[in-house]
């Protein structure tokens, strides 16, 4: 008889509704705790499913579902931890990541939509609808924010329909009166205090950076600072000059625009970064006064110098916005092809080839050659030796357009181009390597010089193609040899067999030189490998047969696996 009773027991908690108050979601979170991080999230999806199709939405089914959102939220966090922590997995494994991610964050959203529209609840309700209405849209804008990122995280654009609900959510919490009450989003993992108005501009904020100039890690990065940093950014509903560079249109389903003039409107919401600035600054200035980046809030996975770098990248962005308007070059349409090197070592080749060449050429029979003069002087004719001296140079010249036509390269459709760079369509398939940030040699046509340029922008169109977006470095690029004097004066002697001393055989790294013109003057700039670069390390520089003795200076720019730097000329070497 007890063991009936067990059984009957198991059968009626297996069956009761999680939903049905803040006890049994409870209870059927301890119950679900069992199965593997799938498992769990598979059990609540299968729940929040049901939500739309109950017959009535009470406060205690609230109640349960925040309960269970609550719960869920550690199990979540470990799913969105795998996806950023192999940004490089395979392409199925994102996938289903990507979709598992997405697909929680979507239908989670629409078990608190019946919530969020009910118009008309209980009276015994209505009061307790009403304080919990606050944490209920948080979370419904929370939930938004989360695909936003993640659609930002493949470059894609959000779709107008989370730009709808986020403006909509927002304004629900505006009506409600609610839009800036603070209070814990999810208590249990942070006790931080919140508001809709600060998920709302956290959400706008992230959306400011989708220029596809920075990494996965990046925008997670900035994701998480601005959950704290949103709180020194002021919504308001009327526009004021000098203070106030980005606004949202709560009545369309788009995102935040740069303000490039005064505009007034209803339903227009207007903020400005001055104070988030400040905030950035002190917190700048203790990562460089030695304090650490997780003891200051920036997360356990923010290491420097990575994330001090980042974050000036951020202040130089949001200040940008806030000093000045940046006009970019006229674009024009056009349907061609380039040819595109990538690599660093092949990069370098192909730069030194075309020195090579213009050396060759500029050594060909412009005149008369010493020896062919001599030869008419003294024979009357030229002699054969002087013949294939002539044969043997031309020979070389022609060797080097030879070699300069066999640098690996790739090829592009451009389908639009300006004075600063070009825009260009590419498959998926085949261009993993194509990331923010990658350095390109770029040439328009075979017999052309090889031009430097960097990745810009990335947006994803569609499951098939990738539009890039290349600024043009240089075109005049002159390739470099290096020499650390650091190194060779740390070297230890040796002597090979035949009594050869190897000091001065160090060997040379490979780096360009660019021109530069910053501030109104011209800078000598060196692109190198980020291995090769130290402040204050003195190379000798060879280009085109002239030595130089330098001194790395300032960085101008850094690559995922370059690093362009100022240097200062110590002298010229003979």
């Amino acid at each position: 008889m007890r063991k009936l009773f067990e059984s009957i027991s198991g059968l009626v908690k297996r069956d009761a509704d999680p939903l049905a108050d803040a006890r049994s979601a409870t209870q059927w979170m301890k119950e679900i705790g069992q199965e593997d991080l799938g498992g769990r999230l598979s059990a609540v999806r299968a729940v929040l499913a049901s939500v739309a199709g109950r017959p009535n939405h009470k406060l205690d089914n609230l109640l349960a579902l925040f309960v269970i959102d609550e719960q869920i939220q550690t199990t979540y966090a470990q799913v969105c931890q795998q996806y950023v922590q192999n940004p490089r997995a395979g392409k199925a494994i994102e996938e289903k990541l990507w979709s598992d991610i997405i697909g929680f964050a979507r239908d989670m959203l629409a078990a608190y939509h019946p919530f969020v529209v009910l118009e008309e609840p209980g009276p015994q309700e209505a009061n307790g609808f009403h304080q919990a209405s606050a944490k209920m849209l948080a979370r419904a804008l929370h939930y938004v924010g989360i695909q936003v990122k993640w659609h930002f995280f493949r470059f894609q654009a959000p779709p107008a329909q989370l730009w709808a609900a986020t403006n909509q959510l927002y304004r629900l919490a505006e009506i409600s009166n609610v839009d800036s009450d603070p209070f814990p989003l999810y208590p249990a993992q942070d006790a931080t205090p919140t508001s809709c108005a600060d998920e709302f501009i956290r959400i706008q904020m992230l959306a400011t950076l989708n220029n596809g100039n920075f990494s996965l890690r990046q925008f997670d990065w900035a994701d998480r600072w601005l959950a704290s940093w949103s709180r020194h950014v002021q919504i308001e509903r009327k526009y004021r000059d000098n203070i106030h560079q980005f606004c949202v249109n709560l009545a369309e389903p788009t995102g935040p625009a740069k303000i490039h003039a005064a505009i007034e409107g209803e339903m227009l919401r207007f903020w400005g970064v001055a104070e988030l600035l400040a905030e950035m600054g002190r917190t700048m200035r203790a990562l460089e006064g030695g304090d650490s980046p997780a003891r200051l809030g920036l997360g356990d996975d923010a290491r420097m110098p990575a994330c001090l770098d980042f974050m000036r990248q951020l202040e130089i962005l949001w200040s940008r916005e806030r000093h000045q308007q940046h006009s970019r070059d006229e674009r024009t349409q056009v349907s061609k092809l380039v040819q595109i090197a990538s690599g660093l070592s092949n990069i370098f080749a192909a730069v030194r080839l075309d020195d090579e060449r213009a050396m060759a050429r500029a050594s060909g029979r412009h005149a008369p050659d010493n020896d062919e003069v001599m030869d008419m002087k003294l024979y009357g004719y030229v002699t054969e030796r002087t013949k294939q001296k002539l044969a043997a140079m031309q020979s070389r010249n022609h060797a080097y357009v030879s070699k300069a036509k066999a640098v690996e390269h790739d090829e592009w459709v451009i389908e639009n181009q300006s004075a600063g760079g070009f825009g260009a369509v590419l498959p998926l398939n085949g261009h993993d390597w194509v990331r923010l940030g990658v350095l390109l040699a770029v040439r328009n046509e075979v017999q052309g010089s090889w031009m430097i340029a960097v990745i810009r922008r990335l947006n994803r169109m569609d499951a098939e193609q990738l539009y890039a977006g290349v600024q043009i470095l240089t075109t005049t690029p002159v390739a470099a040899s290096l020499k650390s004097m650091d190194e060779e004066q740390r070297a230890v002697p040796m002597s090979l067999d035949g009594g050869i001393d190897t000091i001065g055989l160090t060997m040379p790294k490979s780096a360009l030189y660019i021109p530069y013109l910053g501030e109104g003057k011209r800078l000598n700039s060196l692109l190198i490998h980020t291995s090769d670069y130290a402040p204050g390390r003195v190379y000798q520089v060879v280009a085109r047969d002239k030595a130089f003795m330098v001194r790395i200076a300032d960085t101008l720019e850094k690559g995922p696996d370059w690093i362009w730097t100022a240097v200062e000329v110590l002298r010229r070497d003979a």
